[in-house]
């Protein structure tokens, strides 16, 4: 692992994040003992929710992580983000789109509820999990800075976010004199969206990399950042088995393109095919991390194998068909 600035923050971050989206309550020993030995090599930056986790977990991970924290005494040797504003979602992850949870109102809602089930008076980094374009930038971010100004929080930013609301957010910042932003956390990975894969999340577009390698002092946190398994081997990828949006957002000319290249150069390299997804992600220009949701220890092994080299630009433009030999 590599370890990267965030804006606000004193200590450095692990470029690899431990995700908790699927945990629940019947697996918290197992939760516990991954995240044990994801510190023990070296991770330090842990990714959850106030909505995380599955069946009887949703809604229960951060009181998972809280008990984690408080059992270890750890609560200073990790970084901890949590998340706003997500509309409610069920147990069966079906989640109601059409009443959106975004303002101020919504945002001290769950900043208290975070504190409490966290079991912390602060919360490193706070993002806005999902945006409602009719809200103003100028009431979200004023609300986040009276958060940070509070101590509740050491720094915010926000999930999901199309990039010109995210720039707009910036930029009144900067207006404002705030902090403003440290993180910018989108589904971003090798496979290229043509439209919303995961409920109505905007694809992230490779033409707003630029952005953020000019503005370094923001993150990029990729959730999902190899891609969900498509550069596997997994039935449900194949048209006759996928679902009605896979098909539509992932099962593309270009994305099989972009996955034979990824397992040939996975074979050149010695390594798997999820791993070279991976390292796309964390060879990129600009300061990225990337949000895991290992199932096993084995699992986060396999990924910090990968972390241990990174892509040539020749590769990375291998790889999303920008040139046609390494």
């Amino acid at each position: 692992m590599e370890y990267i600035n965030v804006k606000g923050l004193t200590t450095k971050v692990s470029d690899i994040s431990f995700g908790t989206a699927t945990s629940t309550l019947e697996d918290e020993a197992k939760i516990h003992d991954m995240l044990d030995y994801y510190v023990s090599v070296g991770g330090n930056y842990i990714d959850t929710a106030r909505f995380y986790g599955r069946g009887s977990g949703i809604q229960h991970t951060e009181e998972i992580l809280g008990r984690w924290l408080a059992k270890n005494n750890n609560r200073s040797k990790v970084v901890i983000e949590s998340k706003c504003c997500n509309p409610y979602m069920d147990r069966n992850l079906h989640m109601y789109e059409e009443m959106p949870r975004v303002g101020r109102t919504f945002m001290y809602d769950d900043v208290l509820f975070s504190r409490d089930h966290l079991g912390v008076d602060c919360i490193d980094l706070y993002l806005m999990h999902r945006d409602n374009p009719h809200v103003p930038v100028e009431e979200i971010m004023d609300t986040f800075e009276e958060f940070f100004r509070k101590g509740w929080i050491k720094a915010y930013g926000m999930s999901n976010w199309r990039l010109d609301r995210f720039a707009e957010a910036y930029e009144y910042c900067e207006r404002m004199g705030y902090q403003g932003p440290s993180v910018y956390s989108p589904f971003f990975s090798l496979v290229k969206l043509e439209k919303p894969w995961y409920y109505r999340i905007p694809a992230f577009k490779e033409e707003w990399l630029p952005w953020f390698e000019e503005h370094q002092d923001v993150t990029i946190a990729a959730w999902s950042a190899q891609g969900r398994g498509f550069f596997g081997d997994y039935p449900q990828f194949q048209p006759e088995n996928a679902d009605p949006a896979t098909r539509m957002a992932v099962l593309t000319e270009e994305n099989f393109a972009r996955k034979k290249r990824v397992v040939e150069l996975a074979q050149r390299k010695g390594i798997r095919p999820s791993q070279i997804s991976l390292l796309y992600v964390l060879s990129q220009k600009a300061n990225v991390a990337a949000v895991i949701g290992p199932r096993s220890c084995k699992d986060i092994d396999n990924v910090i194998q990968a972390t241990s080299v990174r892509l040539t630009q020749e590769e990375v433009d291998y790889l999303t068909l920008k040139r046609d030999t390494l």
